[in-house]
């Protein structure tokens, strides 16, 4: 959205496909020359080539849409002569073209394929195959557990050991389904290139408290009392930057709420 106020004032946007709808949108108590153009050449160029001349009329309301006639189109509305006033102008793009879209055997519309995104319809079903039982230490891929839940089913503690953080958005969730009852459970981060930012809560009772990670955490140790472990304990990773997990999720405790992260790798 663009405050227009004089001659020269633009606002603009850059638009991958042909077919695609861009949405003009005009409005305010004004008295302008506003068109609607789009660029030649190569990008920044400066060369720009005048579509239409979108108002000429005082204080016009204006929502209309174009179409592009080509790939990579970038467009602008910009003002070409001010008398007076402010013109409140907006140009955006409104559509997504459909690219692939799959049905059953009987024609309903299951996923389409979008430039931009994979839309569902009717909700996404999963399978046992998105569980993934351990009760042994393990190494997470993102080809094996991204995406999935990941269940630790054994008393005795074991280390879960995640992935080196890329930026992937790939997300990883760890499920305690046995309570530990000796040795700690750990999930760890490969090397200390890797930490965690977020919190957790951690509750014994109806009290509870939240503990936040310290700058270079890449440790989580549960005792299966102060620190969790209990049943029902679950963290979600998602790697959200080069080096950087966002961690949130739930301990669940037995006596006095503990501090389960450390800078241990």
């Amino acid at each position: 959205m663009a405050s227009f106020t004089s001659v020269g004032d633009t606002t603009s946007v850059s638009v991958q496909d042909k077919g695609e709808t861009v949405a003009i949108a005009l409005s305010g108590t004004y008295n302008m020359v506003i068109k609607l153009q789009r660029e030649q050449g190569s990008p920044s160029s400066g060369s720009w080539l005048t579509i239409k001349t979108v108002s000429t009329t005082a204080n016009q309301t204006i929502a209309e849409d174009y179409i592009t006639k080509s790939y990579n189109e970038t467009l602008r509305l910009i003002v070409t002569t001010d008398t007076s006033g402010t013109c409140t102008a907006t140009l955006t793009e409104t559509s997504n073209l459909d690219v692939k879209t799959f049905k059953d055997r009987v024609g309903n519309t299951l996923a389409t394929l979008t430039q931009r995104f994979l839309k569902l319809h009717g909700g996404l079903v999963r399978t046992s195959d998105s569980v993934v039982n351990t009760t042994e230490a393990l190494a997470l891929t993102e080809v094996a557990h991204a995406g999935r839940v990941v269940t630790a089913n054994h008393a005795t503690g074991f280390a879960i050991t995640l992935p080196e953080a890329t930026a992937t958005g790939n997300v990883y969730t760890v499920f305690y389904g046995t309570t530990v009852a000796s040795g700690s459970a750990t999930i760890v981060a490969p090397s200390s290139s890797t930490s965690f930012i977020g919190g957790a809560s951690i509750s014994t009772d109806i009290g509870g408290v939240t503990i936040i990670c310290n700058t270079g955490d890449d440790t989580i140790t549960m005792n299966g009392g102060t620190t969790g472990g209990v049943l029902g304990t679950w963290f979600r990773f998602t790697d959200v930057a080069s080096g950087i997990f966002m961690l949130e999720g739930f301990l669940c405790s037995t006596g006095t709420e503990a501090d389960p992260f450390s800078a241990g790798v």
